[in-house]
């Protein structure tokens, strides 16, 4: 079985790894911003800030063709291989989200990778960002994309020496794969990858504005959300809903939410920000009367928005799903409602008449994030998993 580790072993573990330690993390990005790029970039930092030196070896691709992307990766591969022989590290990072391993789906170049850190002789710890496609989406594509992904991740799995996931359902989810060895398994919840507001705004404003940060997934309740808001508008609250973040109004994703919005008759109650700054979506989120979150899974771990909201130190209401972090259910760091336009709309409404609580339920939700959700708290895990790697090797 594998073993969770959790950060109540870890504050020793970050302490020793700190000690003369040198760490290199890798990974790829085909867009920017990149999520996972940044999650890396803040991560190596505050590795570095407990003592060790955290280098970043990461290859930005562009999407060309794929003779061109071959020899893109070979160049790296071989860039990478000497530098890990002139300066062997301790141990070895590598952030996987499989889609950036891959063209058009397909995980084409995760071997080659792996070849390049395989003969370095230095234990390599995973973390596991995105691993393998759903079975159940995509049609015929997503099953090519799901096979061939889980194909990989065998390999990706036995190259590790520890693997990190940021979910104890991720990690059930490896635990309960026969196909796949055992490793053992740390839990990491992710940070905001989002600097703290220049300045909070103050509370009370004419009209409220709800704030939704990550709307463009297909499993975000766009018809809860709406639903909820034609209903609130029909009571007589003034109130707007702003989708905040990429990917903006000219998208695929902006115009299904722009044809909801239509459909319903809230034309002009609904705003999109588009990319921003972090900084600038940084002071958005502050701006907000209540924050949202609205995917149908629930509020869980593994959410860069949702670690991003709650820091903002905004009240943010959620919709409950199989997927709940029961954590932050017992802290109530959120409010969570069942997912159905009139159970949201009155927790919105309750929220929006009381500023005392949005004050309390705001510090509630930062004090959450500042003590679970940090990148602090991800590097003593990590650095668990890394000093433990490190001390199996030797």
């Amino acid at each position: 079985m594998a073993t969770i580790g959790r950060s109540t072993t870890a504050d020793g573990a970050l302490e020793r790894l700190a000690v003369g330690a040198r760490i290199d993390s890798i990974g790829m990005s085909i867009d920017q911003p990149c999520g996972v790029h940044d999650h890396a970039v803040l991560l190596a930092a505050a590795l570095g800030d407990a003592g060790c030196s955290c280098g970043l070896r990461w290859l930005s691709r562009r999407g060309k063709t794929l003779a061109a992307e071959r020899a893109d990766l070979r160049a790296w591969a071989r860039s990478l291989t000497d530098e890990l022989q002139r300066t062997p590290p301790d141990a070895l990072l590598l952030h996987y989200s499989v889609f950036a391993f891959s063209h058009r789906g397909v995980p084409l170049f995760v071997r080659p990778v792996l070849a390049a850190l395989r003969d370095r002789q230095v234990p390599l710890v995973t973390f596991m960002h995105e691993f393998a496609y759903p079975w159940s989406l995509g049609g015929v594509r997503g099953k090519v994309w799901a096979a061939t992904q889980r194909l990989a991740l065998i390999e990706v799995v036995r190259a590790s020496a520890a693997i990190v996931v940021s979910s104890d359902a991720r990690a059930e989810w490896f635990r309960a794969r026969p196909w796949l060895v055992r490793r053992q398994t740390f839990v990491a919840p992710v940070f905001s990858n989002l600097p703290a507001p220049a300045e909070r705004a103050p509370d009370g404003a004419r009209i409220a504005r709800l704030g939704l940060f990550g709307y463009a997934h297909e499993g975000v309740a766009a018809d809860v959300v709406l639903d909820a808001l034609r209903l609130l508008r029909d009571d007589g609250e003034q109130l707007e809903l702003v989708l905040l973040g990429a990917p903006g109004r000219a998208s695929p994703a902006g115009a299904r939410w722009q044809q909801a919005v239509d459909e319903r008759g809230l034309t002009g109650a609904v705003d999109f920000s588009g990319r921003l700054p972090a900084q600038d979506l940084s002071d958005e989120l502050s701006r907000c009367t209540v924050i949202l979150f609205a995917e149908r899974g629930g509020p869980t771990s593994r959410k860069t928005t949702l670690a991003a909201s709650l820091a903002s130190g905004r009240p943010v209401v959620a919709l409950d799903g199989r997927n709940s972090w029961p954590q932050l259910l017992g802290a109530g760091a959120a409010i969570v409602v069942p997912p159905d336009p009139r159970s949201l709309a009155s927790a919105l409404a309750r929220l929006l008449t009381d500023d005392a609580e949005r004050a309390r339920q705001g510090e509630r939700g930062r004090a959450f994030a500042q003590r679970v959700m940090s990148v602090e708290q991800s590097a003593r895990i990590v650095g668990d998993a890394l000093a433990r790697a490190i001390s199996g090797a030797g």
